[in-house]
Parts: structure tokens; sequence; C-alpha cells
């Protein structure tokens, strides 16, 4: 599936006119489904050593927590947090749709969008905190708008989240066939989508704890392939490695370092927002430490570590890789022919580095095609379990079976169903899929900074004397930035639509995912209003 790269120039290009500002859905929509695999990884490692720890006999549930011993030791480390939370950022979703930021901001804008967005992310981390620290533990964090904004909305955020997983599964299974076709592009790609969708429910089904240290090893190889790429990026800048040196050529041209300005800064937003959501989800985790200090700094760790590893890398591709580069002119971006890391390597003469980055993006599918599964079935049981879903779905009593079956089998069959549809118009479904995906996480960060005022200013939320009690320091401001700029990206996505000309996939591409929140919400209104 992965075309040729065409034969780059000597040296970065440096056009003297202002180039148009390419369609977004072409590249957009293949890459954005990545950044939401994080929560899954969070959610997953928690429910799964929540249940290890009680069948082994050494924990006591209270309050929806396990709490070790009578010194309430915590479950998860800082170190853990941190190192599955970043894991999951830097994993597809930067190698891949990393690079795609500089052709929309040109090498300075893709830095300022990445300081944004993680900026962003620490006001989305604080905000979640203290929303999850008034709420009951025994209730899921994505089910916290029932208590917060009303029935309606917080079912129509639950059952929204519940989509998320079927498309993102949905998505790995499809990404892995465009991964496989990298080395056998004769073989139909629904052959490979199927297999790896058996295989994944095999995995679910037997053991699905084995996700957890084969991610966290994951991570570890993909940070060093990325402190490689930054190394490997900087001696070829400076003329050590590849066939010339380039230091800041890029920067250097007649469009500057940003190029169009605030409009290249919010298209580069756009995929750089995406690469971090997700790992608010760490903030959940840090809130089962009993350290006030150990849920201070867990937003600011992991924030941190994600600016020293994505700031250098970005600013290092934005040194090599023209925003005017043919590379970018490929159909797509869904193998290690897509990824920016890989173009660093080739441009240090380094040519094997294709095969490692795309045998690292398919065990990446695999392993978040196996955890969208398990996800998208434990939230169907917990709204079953909270009365929103039907009684059949509910969590099995047996303790050895965390997977109720019928769960498992709904599951199943709607992704096999949409992944059907996006097989029958296999471009467009698969844009279509990283459109609601990619809205669905504006929408979770936007409710996330509304509840953060409501739980603030609400009487009913204020529990006095409660030592697990969090209070962001950063607000109002902190969920304010985060819903200004949220709604930036989305003026953003339209502002795009204008540019480029109406066209009806770009169109569904940015609206579907609303249209389909709106028609939740509605849904929910009138199962409300009959009483169900």
């Amino acid at each position: 599936m992965a075309s040729e790269r065409a034969s780059q120039s000597s040296g970065a290009s440096t056009p003297t006119h202002e180039p148009a500002m390419p369609p977004i859905a072409a590249h957009h929509g293949a890459h954005i489904a990545h950044q939401a695999k994080r929560q899954a990884l969070h959610w997953f490692t928690l429910r799964r050593s929540t249940s290890s720890l009680e069948q082994m006999g050494v924990g006591e549930k209270k309050r929806g927590l396990v709490l070790v011993s009578q010194k309430h030791t915590p479950v998860f480390p800082v170190w853990r947090i941190v190192l599955v939370t970043v894991g999951g950022s830097i994993n597809s979703s930067f190698l891949i749709a990393g690079g795609i930021t500089i052709m929309f901001g040109g090498p300075g804008g893709a830095l300022i969008s990445y300081i944004l967005s993680i900026i962003v992310l620490y006001t989305v981390m604080t905000s979640l905190m203290e929303v999850g620290s008034r709420m009951p533990a025994s209730v899921p964090y994505y089910m916290y708008g029932t208590r917060v904004l009303g029935q309606t909305v917080g079912v129509a955020l639950a059952w929204s989240y519940w989509l998320v997983w079927i498309a993102l599964l949905v998505y790995e299974m499809v990404a892995g066939g465009f991964i496989i076709q990298f080395w056998l592009p004769s073989v139909d790609r629904a052959v490979w989508c199927l297999l790896l969708f058996l295989s994944c429910v095999t995995i679910v089904i037997v053991d699905s704890r084995l996700y957890s240290p084969i991610e966290s090893t994951l991570t570890l190889f993909t940070i060093a392939a990325l402190v490689a790429g930054i190394i490997v990026g900087s001696l070829t800048a400076a003329g050590k490695l590849g066939d010339h040196k380039r230091g800041f050529e890029t920067w250097q041209t007649d469009d500057g370092p940003v190029l169009n300005g605030i409009v290249g800064v919010i298209g580069a937003s756009i995929f750089a927002n995406f690469s971090v959501q997700g790992a608010e989800a760490g903030a959940i985790m840090a809130l089962k430490s009993p350290s006030r200090y150990s849920r201070r700094m867990t937003p600011i760790v992991i924030c941190s570590v994600l600016a020293v590893l994505l700031l250098p890398s970005i600013f290092v591709t934005g040194l090599i890789l023209s925003y005017s580069d043919p590379w970018f002119d490929k159909d797509t971006f869904d193998s290690a022919d897509g990824s920016s890391l890989t173009y660093v390597f080739e441009a240090a003469k380094i040519m094997p580095a294709a095969h490692v980055i795309n045998t690292i993006l398919l065990i990446s599918a695999i392993l978040d095609c196996c955890v969208s599964l398990y996800i998208a079935t434990t939230i169907i049981q917990d709204l079953a379990d909270h009365k929103l879903a039907p009684s059949i779905l509910q969590s099995p009593k047996d303790r050895d079976h965390a997977l109720s079956p019928y769960s498992l089998g709904l599951c199943c069959m709607v992704g096999l169903g949409v992944w059907a549809l996006t097989y029958i118009r296999e471009t467009g479904g698969f844009v279509l899929l990283g459109g609601v995906i990619g809205i669905s996480g504006v929408i979770m960060w936007s409710s996330i900074s509304i509840m953060h005022f409501v739980v603030r200013w609400s009487k009913r939320f204020r529990h006095k004397g409660d030592e697990n009690e969090y209070r962001s320091w950063l607000f109002p401001v902190g969920p304010l930035v985060c819903l200004v700029f949220e709604l930036g990206v989305l003026t953003g996505l339209f502002y795009i639509l204008a540019w480029v000309g109406f066209d009806i996939n770009i169109f569904l591409f940015e609206t579907l995912g609303l249209f389909i929140f709106i028609a939740l919400i509605i849904i929910a209104a009138v199962a409300q209003h009959f009483g169900y």
C-alpha cells in the first residue's frame, strides 16, 4: 500500500509563493484515531490490576478502590502512570501524524502547536482530577457527566465514549491491514483485517492481562526509537550524517518559520491536539495515590516528559523536513512510509529504518485492537450495571470471568458491521471514522472543562474535610483556556473547509461526530421522558 517516496531534493525547498492550504480530510482522518488509544491503556490497566489484587487476597475493595494493607499503598506508582501515559502519546499517533503538523504550520507553527497542546493537556488533567476527587469512586470517569451535567447529557457522553471505542476497534483493524500491506501488497487487506480481529478476540478471551507488560515493553522501545531519531536528526541537520548540512534552511524560507500565520498554527494544532488527547486519563490513575504530593506532581511530570520528548523531536524534524517536500504528496500515511521518523532516518542514509518503524506500528495496532475491544466491552457492562443498557449485558457475577459473553458478542457484531461499511467504501469510511473519533475527543475535553466549572461553583459537590479532595490551582483560567483552545480547533476545521471549498466528504468528516452526539442526546432525552 505504501507508495514509493518521491526523490527528495538535495536541500530544503524555498518556494517564492505562499502555497495553498492542503485539504484536511485526505491526511487528517487517517491519523487522528490513534489519539484515543491512550485512554484505553489506563482504564484497562486499572481494571485488570484491581481484579488481580482482589483475587490474590492482598487487597480490600473499598469505595471502588483497592487498598493494600493498612497504609493504603497505591496500586500505581507515579513512574508507571507516566510510562503508560507517555508511551501511548508517542506511539503511532505521534510517529504517524507528527510530521504532518509541519505541512500545515511550517516548522515554527508545528512547534508552537505542540507547546499549546501540552499546556492545554495539563489544564485538562487538573480539571479532571478535581472533578474525579468529588465523584463516588464506583463511577467510571466517562460517566461523570451523569452526576454533573445531568442525566441526558451524561448518558449521551457515556454512549458516545462507547461508540468511540467501537470506531477505534475498526480503525485498528483497517490500519493493521494497511501496515501489513507495506510488506505484502498483493494480498487483499480484508484478509489481514479479519485475521487481526480474530487474533484480538482470542487474546481478550484467553488473558487480556498480557496487554499491560507488552505495552510497557513496546513503550520503552518506542521511546528509544524517538530518542535515537532526535540524535540522528540533530547530526543530520549539522551535516555529520546525510548528504549535506541543512542547518536552519527550513526556518529561513520566504514564508518564514510559521506557514500561513495563525491559520497555519490552527491547522497544526488540530494534529498536535489529537496526538496528546487521551493522556488526561492518567489523572484518574493518579487519584488512587494517598499522597497529596503525588497527586499534584503526576500531571506536571507527565506533561514535562511529553515536552522533553515531543518538542525536541518535532523541532529536529522541522530542521530536516520542509513543508513543501514531495514527501507530503503521498496518498496515505498509515504505515512506516508515512512516518516522519522514517524520513529522518532515510535523510541520514539509514535505510532499514522503515521496516523497524513499520514493525512497531504493527505491534501497536494489534495491541490497540485488543484493548479497544476490551474497553468497549467493559464500558457496555458498566452502562448495564448502572441501568443505562439492557440488563443482559451486565458484568458477570463470577469474578473468574471479567467479561460478559453477551457484551463481548455485541461489541464484536457492531465492530464487524462498521468494518463492513468501511470495506464497501474504504477511503470515505476510513476518513469518517477518523472524524468521529477526533471530534469526540474535542467534545470530551470541552465537557471536562465545563464539569470543572460546575463542580467548583455548585454547593452540592463540596465535601468539607475530605482528605482526598483535589483542587486545581489553575481554576478558573485552566478550564477557560481549554474551552478557548478547543473552540479554536473547531473553528479551524470549518475555516479550512471554507478555504479549500465545500466538499461533502470533508463536511461529514468535520460534523458527523457532532451529529452523532446530538442524536444521542435526543435519544437519551426521549428515553428518560418515557421512563427507560
